[in-house]
């Protein structure tokens, strides 16, 4: 099997920074190393590379510098390597980047194309849905296992979902993209970089790969970055020492219920009225939002993207659609589509898409797009969302921005997308030179309306195709009940625990604090790697992000990984015996104390006091 890696350099997380003037990354004289994820996919394809035999090339685009990832990887085993690099190439985003890759893949015409879920500095995980789509290929992505078939020409490969896995087999070719936790992660040793210096590296130009100047680089992209901003978490905590058990539970206690924990959640108060659909909306001034079903219901994001449609449309003067997209049960969950904010329903129930697929929902909601011809589209920055959105994007050719922590019109109305990178240290307003603006947002960042279930839904039908293919065979799709991550989407109380509570015999005990603040458990992704609990809870940089009210972090040190998906949450509450841990800096209140003995003491507080409050 000839497998093909696209590898990319990046800045290490301590030291990336943008030209104020360029918005470009800032390479001189700032450390750069192989993107982790990319590193993970590499290992993984050099482990199947040992089942299957064949050969793996990596590819990167960048500028001469770039050869240093090539050589690690030709370090730990590739057997070619491929820098792209032509200064035409320079200031792509993802779609440019993707049609680059393209054509040096075309030429190589691997079996298999595995990539990193996303790189560190961009995360944005759109290259390998864009690439999937402008190569033709089946695609599977948060693949965690990768498995030959007997069969030759076949895999099977398990991936992440949000609420469990699921299972496919695949035909090649195809692509690939692998999360963190598909293999342990190694270095080179010396002498492996050693011998790879003299292993020769190909350089490939924009002439080299018969590429169009206006297609490639700043010029063939779609989207560009307005500005900086900052977005550094700080906080002016407390931060306790040397309190007997029972008081410090009690200082952490006064401090939850002084801030409004067990009351009515003051979100709710605060939500804007649905409006009434407008009589004549402008058909350029549409907000298309791509709903997302999880266990068969409509996911919180989907309502949280309509009432953020609603506020833009309101300023716009234009009206509000959906695209729902399921089984034949889907079209009951329509009237809640018009409550929540959808003045145009766009519904395809069909048995064929009771279960996600990439090209067939792709390909419906390209449909959508292309019909309403809307200002914006909005998919929830999701699993699934971010397998979908790339795809879309490629196949209309148009921009989009992922993980977008907010939306604002500007003075001239135009969408900027406001996209954290870099380890959200810097949160940027990106904007789209192509019509319908694309973005990804993640889930608790935007306020649903107050919904109105006396509007009724407009329907309008998608046309589902009497032959819909698929390219992809889902053999199984696991839900497993207790790993209840979605309710990290939008908990107003979250606890997270981390390697400092000792190893999982004690996650029983952090589990007893949650069910009494009603809260989900997150985790680090320390806990993640060493496979405590699931990957799904893991938050952070390679995990998830949340907004809650109340952030308890229970023996978490507090990396700026970690803190990265975090960063909105209202109030950070830590308990860490290390009194130089890294998250007392980013705390509102920090006790620095033996989790062990304050956690318990801590529960029975709140337990009384939520005792207290009950009416009666």
């Amino acid at each position: 099997m000839d497998i093909a890696v696209c590898i990319k350099q990046t800045p290490v997380a301590a030291e990336a920074r943008l030209d104020p003037v360029t918005k470009t990354l800032v390479r001189q004289g700032v450390a750069l190393t192989l993107s982790s994820l990319d590193r993970r996919a590499l290992l993984e394809a050099l482990r199947v590379r040992g089942e299957t035999g064949g050969t793996v090339t990596v590819l990167s685009m960048g500028p001469p510098q770039a050869r240093s990832v090539i050589q690690e990887a030709l370090a730990l085993g590739a057997d070619r390597g491929i820098l792209l690099s032509d200064q035409a190439f320079a200031g792509a985003d993802t779609l440019a980047t993707a049609r680059t890759l393209g054509l040096a893949l075309r030429r190589l015409a691997p079996d298999l194309i595995v990539c990193g879920k996303f790189t560190i500095d961009s995360e944005t995980s759109q290259v390998p849905s864009e690439l999937a789509e402008m190569l033709d290929l089946p695609q599977v992505t948060s693949v965690r296992k990768i498995r030959p078939n007997s069969q030759p020409g076949t895999l099977w490969v398990e991936r992440e979902t949000d609420d469990g896995y699921e299972q496919y087999e695949l035909s090649l070719p195809a692509l690939l993209s692998v999360t963190e936790l598909v293999i342990s992660g190694r270095r080179p040793t010396p002498q492996e970089l050693e011998a790879a210096m003299a292993k020769p590296i190909d350089v490939w130009t924009a002439a080299d790969l018969g590429a169009d100047p206006g297609q490639v680089g700043a010029a063939g992209s779609p989207t560009w970055v307005a500005e900086i901003r900052s977005a550094q978490l700080e906080r002016q905590g407390t931060v306790l020492a040397d309190l007997a058990p029972e008081a410090a539970a009690q200082r952490i206690a006064d401090f939850l219920l002084e801030h409004g924990l067990f009351k009515a959640a003051n979100r709710r108060a605060t939500l804007r009225p649905r409006r009434q659909p407008p009589a004549s909306p402008d058909p350029q001034k549409a907000i298309l939002v791509v709903a997302e079903l999880l266990q068969g219901d409509p996911r919180a994001v989907t309502y949280e993207l309509l009432g953020k449609a609603q506020e833009l449309t309101a300023q716009l003067g234009g009206g509000v659609a959906v695209v729902l997209l399921g089984g034949p049960q889907v079209a009951s969950h329509a009237p809640a589509m018009a409550a929540y904010g959808a003045d145009t329903v766009y519904l395809a129930a069909d048995s064929r898409l009771a279960n996600y697929d990439t090209e067939r929902y792709a390909m419906l909601v390209a449909t959508a797009i292309q019909r309403l011809q809307p200002f914006a589209v909005l998919f929830p920055s999701t699993t699934n969302g971010r397998d979908l959105a790339p795809r879309v994007a490629a196949r209309l050719q148009l921009g989009l921005t992922g993980d977008c922590v907010g939306l604002e019109l500007d003075a001239d109305g135009k969408l900027a997308q406001l996209k954290p990178a870099f380890g959200g240290n810097i949160v940027s307003p990106i904007y789209t030179h192509t019509r319908p603006a694309m973005a990804t947002v993640r889930p608790g960042m935007v306020e649903p309306c107050e919904p109105n279930w006396a509007i009724p839904p407009r329907i309008v039908p998608l046309t589902v195709p009497a032959t819909l293919p698929s390219r992809v065979n889902l053999l199984q799709s696991v839900v497993e009940p207790e790993l209840d991550a979605h309710r990290l989407d939008n908990a107003s109380v979250v606890v997270g625990i981390g390697m400092g509570i000792g190893g999982t015999e004690n996650v029983p005990v952090v589990r007893q604090l949650a069910e009494v603040l009603d809260a989900p458990v997150s985790i680090s992704l320390s806990v993640a790697a060493a496979r405590w609990l699931p990957s799904q809870l893991q938050l952070g940089l390679t995990g998830k992000a949340v907004a809650p009210r109340f952030y308890l972090a229970i023996g978490i040190s507090g990396q700026p990984n970690h803190l990265v998906g975090v960063k909105k949450a209202e109030y950070i509450i830590a308990v860490n015996n290390n009194p130089k841990a890294p998250i007392f800096q980013s705390a509102n209140l920090g006790v620095v104390a033996d989790w062990a003995q304050v956690v318990p003491a801590l529960t029975r507080c709140l337990q009384e006091a939520k005792g207290r409050l009950r009416p009666g």
